[in-house]
């Protein structure tokens, strides 16, 4: 069994929740160690200070007082990243390559999304890949107790591809549907419920709608 295979890859779970947090945890580290812990708080004060757009979540509290950050503020912060970076007073090596970094994530995550791949469209997307993991690799080896030896990182670099040649696209893959059923389906009738006998509550509520 090609154990790659047996646990294909799921976008949410492997990159808003698993390598972009490692990105972010990476990069304020890094951030830390270079200037001290006072650019943690100039990030949150940027975070803080982006004008309301729809359907985009403004962080009014900075990001270090979140106790845990969801799938969906990961991937709100992927859109405004790069311009938070952008706009720290660093040095200028450093802040290109977390600049660069951070495009060649979110090129190659807006590539993930794709319903169709082209011969072309896999080998930009393979080139992307390589690229981003070998920034991703330099900056932050010495960050990573492990040294990023990572299986999501592993299967992301080296199987997504093949992966996709061989079943299809990444949509396919995603747990979200069936989350969101779970959602639908679970939790809105074990709300619904007293809490007791919840299965039994559960099912008959299903049957009379």
């Amino acid at each position: 069994m090609n154990i790659y295979e047996a646990t294909v890859i799921d976008r949410m779970h492997h990159l808003d929740l698993k390598l972009f947090k490692h990105q972010i945890n990476f990069t304020c580290s890094l951030l830390k160690e270079k200037y001290g812990a006072s650019i943690l708080d100039t990030i949150d004060n940027i975070l803080a200070n982006i004008p309301r757009f729809p359907k985009l979540k403004i962080f009014k509290n900075g990001i270090q007082s979140l106790a845990r950050i969801t799938a969906n503020e990961y991937h709100n912060l992927m859109k405004v990243m790069i311009f938070v970076l952008d706009n720290l007073n660093i040095d200028e090596s450093i802040q290109n390559k977390l600049l660069k970094l951070y495009e060649d994530w979110n090129n190659k995550y807006l590539l993930s999304q794709y319903e169709e791949f082209t011969d072309n469209d896999l080998k930009d997307f393979e080139n992307l890949i390589i690229n981003w993991a070998q920034q991703f690799i330099k900056l932050f080896k010495t960050s990573s107790a492990s040294k990023l030896k990572f299986p999501k990182l592993h299967s992301w670099v080296y199987h997504t591809t093949d992966l996709i040649k061989k079943y299809g696209c990444l949509n396919g893959f995603s747990t979200k549907t069936y989350e969101s059923l779970h959602k639908d389906f679970v939790k809105t009738l074990y709300y619904l419920s007293n809490k007791q006998n919840i299965e039994d509550q559960i099912m008959k509520i299903v049957i009379i709608v």
